[in-house]
């Protein structure tokens, strides 16, 4: 069977972010520094950021709005960049570690080209740790309702 008939198969949301081998399109590329084909929600419940004009999922997109305005594809290629606004988008959840991985990867992307770095990112040979240990969680998940599915019920 052919790789692309495989990933027609999978269907749920989980399977369809870890199968990005053919997702290497250039609109998938945020203008913050991620990459929307990784994502857990993609294709299931989100088009991305650029696909949908900065409104994704959890709302309107603050940095889209900010690259439109400046005329640049991603904060990267910005004068200002790293700038106040940048450096303030952190969670308190994950805490500032998420800023500087998006900030290297907008210079990574820079010096590489938005091309090169979807294709890069896209076949798995850059992946967001963010969502690896998404990906482990929901797997991890999906393993344990397995083995209660499979524990044979008490009668009372």
């Amino acid at each position: 069977m052919k790789q692309t008939a495989k990933i027609e198969k999978l269907s749920d949301s989980c399977s369809k972010a870890i199968s990005m081998k053919n997702n290497t399109n250039n609109s998938l590329a945020s203008p913050c520094g991620l990459y929307c084909g990784e994502c857990l929600h993609y294709m299931n419940k989100c088009p991305g950021c650029v696909p949908s004009n900065g409104q994704p999922l959890w709302g309107k997109c603050q940095t889209y709005a900010c690259t439109i305005e400046r005329n640049v594809e991603h904060c990267g290629e910005c004068d200002e960049f790293p700038c106040n606004r940048f450096l303030k988008q952190y969670s308190r959840e994950m805490g500032r570690w998420r800023v500087f991985y998006k900030a290297g990867q907008l210079v990574y992307r820079k010096k590489m080209g938005t091309a090169s770095w979807v294709r890069e990112k896209a076949n798995g040979k850059n992946p967001d740790p963010k969502v690896t240990i998404e990906r482990y969680f929901a797997w991890e998940k999906t393993r344990k309702k397995k083995e209660l599915d499979k524990k044979p019920r008490s009668i009372h």
